[in-house]
């Protein structure tokens, strides 16, 4: 199973969209700088124009990966949903709950991989246009590295839920459609009916659950509704749950 997990993390990395996918980040990261120094350029050395707000601006965008999360699960996925009648050299010996977690963990393992790179380019990029100001410091980067640790759970998590809705549907436009509307729609609409003016007790409590709340309190540490253990615990369980889910529903599932 491992060779499978391998190989499967060979192609992904070797597909069109990862190419495309790092183009993305490293676009990101060189935008997020020009901007600063062009509103430094235009307005000048004005609060919000540093280093170290590009660092702690990143911090609040940790949700936005979340909602890529099924870019990725696509991209080790494949073109063709995995029928596991039809077997070949790497899955000759394996059942449907191995093909499952072969897909899911090489996923991780390339979410894994694309948030090393997205850290190292944003670190990078941003130390090379502003090293001559002096307006970042290790500290920074190091609160930085911190708040990343506590989101990659969160990140996992999506990981597994883009990979169960993959399976649940052969048609990605309507796997595309669950996976938002549970992790954005559904999410979003706790958060609105929780806050003023609605205030919900019943959405208050469920709100804590979400995993875009828990993004959002994550550059906050001296909020007292940041709740890392929770946060890092929720993470697992929606992974794990996701999992099983996605890979009871594999197995049961009938081909032609």
């Amino acid at each position: 199973m491992f060779k499978y997990i391998a190989i499967e993390l060979k192609n992904a990395l070797s597909r069109r969209l990862t190419r495309f996918y790092i183009i993305g980040i490293f676009a990101l990261c060189l935008l997020a700088n020009l901007a600063v120094v062009g509103f430094r350029m235009v307005y000048g050395t004005n609060e919000g124009t540093f280093a170290y707000n590009i660092i702690e601006y990143a911090t609040w965008c940790f949700v936005i990966p979340y909602y890529t999360c099924i870019f990725i699960a696509d991209i080790v996925f494949g073109k063709v949903y995995p029928n596991p009648h039809i077997k070949d050299g790497h899955t000759a010996y394996l059942n449907r709950t191995q093909i499952y977690l072969g897909k899911v963990l090489a996923s991780v393992l390339l979410a894994v991989i694309f948030a090393i790179t997205a850290c190292a380019l944003l670190i990078l990029i941003t130390v090379l246009f502003h090293i001559s100001d002096g307006t970042i410091k290790l500290y920074n980067i190091r609160d930085f590295f911190g708040k990343m640790g506590c989101a990659v759970p969160l990140w996992i998590a999506g990981i597994g839920i883009g990979t169960m809705f993959l399976f649940l549907f052969e048609n990605k436009k309507k796997a595309y459609i669950g996976y938002f509307l549970l992790t954005l729609i559904l999410e979003r609409g706790i958060m609105l009916l929780a806050a003023e003016p609605f205030e919900l007790g019943f959405f208050k409590s469920l709100r804590r659950l979400t995993v875009t709340q828990n993004f959002s309190l994550i550059p906050y540490p001296a909020d007292p509704a940041r709740n890392i253990p929770l946060t890092i615990a929720l993470g697992i369980i929606y992974f794990i749950v996701s999992t099983v889910i996605g890979a009871v529903y594999y197995n049961k599932k009938e081909f032609k």
